[in-house]
């Protein structure tokens, strides 16, 4: 009798729960009140303002997207991040040591989900996509040193969620030398519990970029080589779209388009424009630029379309394992990091392949905002000698271009280059004027026949030399600083069509001012270099140097020859003006 009675009881106090519950539930979403999202959740306010609810935030979990998540039976994610409860001081402490040691705010990356939800960003078309089930196999490849725990291992769970299983064969770890302790033993215990897709290659010294990568394809057993960042996040339907394509032509090098994890919140955003491709500088850097309108009649049917690019930004590609390894790997004399990319993207077009990128493959990327690479033999030395090996085996005689954009380079050392060359004959590759007439037609040739003057411009008066100082973006002013005959920010060329020009931006003359514009051919931009001058007809105002002791903007002056107005070339052609 007594147990009837609790029980009744029971039941009675579970009822009135429920339609308490039940009121609340309904008072709040279908009652006069408003929303606000509150970062932790959504607040629920009445018309006076008073919070009467709250709705706490809930991640979307694998099962919510439908999505593969790779991992072994009962390995939980929610609790994969250990938090440590900090003041707000200590907090501050820790995101400015975090920017220090990675180039982002490594607090906001470690309190999120390793494997949290996150928008898909594909245009519409390309989730009406279908692929075949037969797709070739991959071995992801991600170079890390010393890279952010919760970084790394959200790009790793970003792979097992997002990679249909069946065609991910393997994710390879290939630490470049780390020396911070969460990366060695805690790494390996972790790894272990994903299910044995995963492995950690260790590197016995540092390596660098291009070699570590080659010893991750080294072990590989993939069809295709994918290479990734150490700090990405796989979006949905990411991997079919290039293996697709690399099924088609197993002579395709292929990109996805790269999202943009925000490197102070981390937050993903879809880029706007997926229609852009790579380019690069003649001081052989590579830059993003929009497709040409030839580009886009070849090559475009819809959002979806995969289109040629002439280079590729190099953190993150796809190509057959096979493909890999007949255009010859890396080149293994280039150290650390820079130049791999543009040294790729000329092989692969030179030597008979295609290089694309593929609208319907998001990655996201987190952008640091600085790098964190040490460079052993220092920055400059490095990547300078990178680059001269790039020059000297695909550029032909447009490395001349180069050269005179960094004169100070001609005479350094780059290594032996004579296995470069023979696989270049070996593979017959063509030449580079054949890349540029074929491949990039709208890329600016500065060579001789083109220009009248080149290198920097200075004053004699003062030994001081028109500087960019540092600021290459539109509506920039000019300055002037100490000539140091290195080009770089002072060097610039003066073309037959009376422009001074930096690649695709061009010296502009703005009331009293000298800035840098993007070349339009305007009346502003054109320029008469005579008796030493350097003469704007449209206004009649030459370049001026300012006062004596200026190393700073450049001016502009009615011409009257005095010696702040006079200015010297570091070279004339044969066209040199009298």
């Amino acid at each position: 009798m007594a147990v009837r009675r609790r029980c009744s009881r029971l039941f009675v106090a579970v009822v009135a729960t429920s339609v308490f519950w039940f009121a609340v539930v309904t008072l709040v979403f279908f009652g006069p009140f408003t929303k606000k999202d509150y970062g932790q959740g959504t607040l629920f306010v009445d018309k006076d303002g008073d919070v009467v609810g709250v709705l706490p935030k809930v991640e979307k979990r694998s099962s919510d997207f439908g999505e593969n998540t790779g991992l072994k039976e009962g390995v939980d994610m929610r609790d994969e991040v250990p938090k440590v409860a900090m003041s707000k001081e200590e907090e501050a402490l820790a995101t400015k040591e975090g920017y220090k040691d990675y180039g982002f705010n490594k607090v906001a990356s470690d309190k999120i989900a390793l494997d949290r939800g996150i928008p898909d960003t594909r245009h519409p078309i390309c989730r009406q996509r279908t692929y075949p089930d037969d797709l070739p196999t991959c071995s992801v490849v991600i170079i890390f040193r010393n890279e952010a725990w919760s970084a790394l291992l959200r790009s790793v769970h970003s792979l097992l969620r997002r990679t249909p299983s069946h065609l991910l064969h393997e994710i390879l770890l290939v630490d470049d030398h780390s020396d911070k302790p969460h990366l060695h033993e805690p790494l390996d215990k972790y790894v272990a519990k994903l299910g044995g897709k995963v492995r950690v290659v260790r590197q016995s010294t540092r390596a660098g970029l291009t070699r570590s990568r080659m010893a991750g394809a080294a072990v590989a057993t993939g069809d295709v080589l994918v290479f990734l960042d150490c700090h990405i996040e796989a979006n949905v339907g990411w991997y079919e779209p290039l293996a697709a394509r690399i099924k088609a032509r197993p002579s395709t090098a292929i990109c996805p388009v790269i999202d943009v994890v925000n490197q102070d919140n981390f937050d993903y955003q879809g880029v706007g424009d997926a229609f852009v491709m790579g380019s690069f500088n003649w001081n052989l850097i590579f830059k993003w630029t929009s497709i040409p309108q030839r580009i886009r009649q070849l090559d475009v049917r819809d959002d979806a379309s995969e289109f040629r690019t002439p280079t590729m930004a190099g953190g993150l590609f796809a190509m057959s394992r096979q493909y890999f390894n007949d255009l010859g790997k890396y080149d293994y004399e280039m150290d650390i990091w820079g130049s791999e990319n543009l040294e790729m993207s000329f092989r692969i077009w030179q030597c008979g392949g295609r290089l694309e990128i593929a609208p319907c493959s998001r990655v996201g990327h987190v952008y640091r905002r600085q790098s964190p690479i040490s460079f052993p033999s220092g920055v400059d030395q490095t990547t300078t000698r990178n680059a001269l090996r790039l020059a000297e085996v695909w550029l032909d005689q447009y490395k001349e271009i180069y050269y005179k954009l960094r004169p100070d380079a001609r005479d350094r050392d780059y290594g032996d280059i004579s296995s470069r060359l023979a696989l270049k004959k070996k593979l017959s590759c063509r030449s580079f004027q054949w890349y540029l007439e074929n491949v990039y037609p709208e890329q600016y040739v500065p060579d001789e026949k083109h220009m009248r003057a080149w290198g920097e411009i200075r004053n004699p008066a003062s030994a001081l030399c028109i500087d960019t100082l540092g600021k290459n973006d539109g509506g920039s002013p000019l300055g002037l600083y100490q000539c140091h005959g290195m080009g770089s920010n002072q060097a610039f060329w003066y073309t037959k069509e009376g422009n001074l020009r930096r690649e695709d931006i061009c010296i502009q003359i703005s009331g009293t001012q000298i800035i840098l514009l993007s070349c339009t051919g305007s009346a502003e931009q054109y320029w008469e270099h005579k008796n030493s001058e350097l003469r704007n007809p449209q206004t009649g105002k030459c370049i001026d140097r300012g006062s004596a002791n200026s190393e700073d903007r450049l001016t502009s002056n009615a011409c009257d020859g005095r010696e702040t107005q006079q200015w010297k070339f570091s070279e004339y052609s044969k066209n040199r003006p009298s």
